[in-house]
C-alpha cells in the first residue's frame, strides 16, 4: 500500500499524459501530491518529509509549467528534487553529529 502512496502522482502524471497532454498531466500531478499529502495526513496524523518537499516542489514546477505554459520546468521538477536530497545528505556528512539519513525527524512514521 505504502508503494502505491508513493508513486500515485507519477502514476496519474503518466496516465494523463498519455490520454491528453503535457498540461493536464501537470495538473493531475499537483492533485495527487495533493491527495497524497492529505491521504497520509488523515491516516496517520504524520507526512514524510519526502512527501511535502515534492508537493512544494511540484506546485513550484507545476504552476510555472502552467503559468508560462513552457513544459521545460515541469521536468525539471524530478531533477531539482534528486540534486536537493543528494546535496542534504552529502552537507549532512559535514555539519551536525550524525549524517541525516541516520536521524529520526519528529513526526516521521519510524518515530
Amino acid at each position: 500500500m505504502k508503494l502505491l502512496v508513493d508513486f500515485f502522482p507519477i502514476v496519474l502524471f503518466f496516465a494523463a499524459y498519455k490520454l491528453a497532454d503535457i498540461y493536464v498531466a501537470t495538473l493531475a500531478a499537483i492533485a495527487g501530491a495533493v491527495i497524497q499529502v492529505a491521504y497520509t495526513w488523515i491516516r496517520t496524523r504524520k507526512v514524510e518529509t519526502m512527501h511535502l518537499v515534492s508537493l512544494v516542489l511540484i506546485l513550484v514546477f507545476g504552476g510555472a509549467t502552467w503559468f508560462l505554459r513552457d513544459p521545460t520546468f515541469i521536468k525539471w521538477k524530478p531533477t531539482v528534487l534528486n540534486w536537493l536530497f543528494g546535496l542534504v545528505f552529502l552537507g549532512s556528512q559535514f555539519v551536525g553529529d550524525k549524517p541525516v539519513i541516520t536521524l529520526t525527524w519528529p513526526g516521521s512514521p519510524s518515530s
